[in-house]
Order: C-alpha cells, then sequence, then structure tokens
C-alpha cells in the first residue's frame, strides 16, 4: 500500500512487549491520514496505554512525505528522518545507540507494522495492527 491508500481514519491496537521489564503494554486508539498538500500526508494517531496504574493518554505525529523520485519517507513531526515507506520490506532506523528494525504490511483493509529496538537500554517489540473505520 502507498501512504495515498491510508487516508482516512483507522482504529488501532498495539502490543508493547518489553523484555528488559518482563511486561505487556496494550494501547489502543485512533490513527488518521490527512492529506496537507500534494506530497505529504500528516498522520496523528491518539488512544490510551494500559499501565498499572491505569489508562494513560498518549498521542504523536509523524509525516508522510513522497520525494522528487516517487518514494515515500516517514518523518517525525519535527522533520527529523525516521524511515523510508517500503510495503511488505524490511525497515531500519538507525538512532544510535539503539536500532530499530521494521516491517510494514498487510491489505487496504487493514495492515501491520511491527518495530523491534534494540540497544544498551532498550530490548522490545511493537507490533500495531491497524483496521479502517
Amino acid at each position: 500500500m502507498t501512504p495515498d491508500e491510508l487516508l482516512g481514519t483507522w482504529h488501532f491496537t498495539r502490543m508493547v512487549d518489553d523484555r528488559r521489564d518482563d511486561r505487556r503494554i496494550p494501547v489502543h486508539g485512533t490513527a488518521t491520514f490527512s492529506r496537507s498538500g500534494p506530497d505529504r500526508i500528516v498522520w496523528v494517531e491518539s488512544g490510551t496505554m494500559g499501565l498499572p496504574g491505569g489508562e494513560v493518554p498518549i498521542s504523536t505525529e509523524r509525516v508522510l512525505e513522497r520525494g522528487p523520485e516517487g518514494s515515500w519517507a516517514t518523518n517525525f513531526a519535527d522533520g527529523r528522518g525516521f524511515h523510508d515507506w517500503r510495503w511488505g520490506a524490511e525497515l531500519e532506523h538507525d538512532c544510535a545507540p539503539d536500532l530499530y528494525s521494521g516491517r510494514l504490511d498487510g491489505y487496504a483493509s487493514g495492515w501491520r507494522m511491527r518495530w523491534a529496538a534494540s540497544g544498551p537500554s532498550k530490548d522490545y517489540v511493537i507490533e500495531t495492527s491497524y483496521r479502517r473505520l
């Protein structure tokens, strides 16, 4: 799928498997993909994270931008690069001393995103499933 095919609102469920602290943290909410220019899509997520003391609100924003050659990249809201948008391929984000390995795959009515983080103080896997609303 291309970012153009993601426009609209999605429900997501996420599980954070924190292997360092031996805990699993559920997250759920909504993701909205909105065009903000011919080659720019804003991706906003909001929801709740289930922690032992109760649910905590979460939100994040990323930007998908199409380059001159037609390929897409995912950036953080502040403009820093995150990863290329390559459907069905292995992805990497090097954030020394940590390394993030990911993958995007699925189909038009639902898709998945998986990230594994490893480093001196990180050892977790985040798996997210998106379903179109």
